[in-house]
């Protein structure tokens, strides 16, 4: 039984290799044989290939309230996928499920509530 299951392992694995290198080794068979273009076209190495031109260093820096109303969204959406599953099948689940789905948002109302103390809601 475990050779089986490291048969497996091993099918995975080679896979896992074989999936990032056949591009690779594809692109430089190309290279070799001469299929592919040796240089660039310059509209191809510009730094925007179509529609306006951009303006400004692509440095730019975004202010750090962009990425926690981003992290808040994806944790209040995370909530919804996990209480998704237990809202479907909740007359079979008895009390202690609706326990630890109130546990669950009351967490989330308390994450909730220390950000909007610290302003992190407000867009300044």
């Amino acid at each position: 039984m475990i050779p089986e299951q490291f048969g497996r392992v091993g099918v995975l694995l080679m896979f896992a290799l074989l999936f990032p290198a056949i591009p690779l080794i594809a692109s430089y068979a190309f290279y070799r044989f001469r299929i592919r273009p040796e240089h660039h076209d310059p509209i191809k190495d510009a730094t925007y290939e179509c529609g306006v031109e951009s303006e400004g260093s692509a440095w730019g820096q975004f202010h750090a309230r962009y990425y926690l109303f981003a992290l808040g969204f994806v944790i209040f959406d995370v909530e919804v996928v996990f209480l998704y599953p237990w809202a479907v099948v909740h007359g079979g689940l008895g009390f202690t499920a609706l326990f630890e789905a109130v546990l669950f948002i009351g967490i989330l109302a308390l994450g909730l509530g220390y950000a909007w103390r610290r302003r992190a809601l407000e867009w300044r």
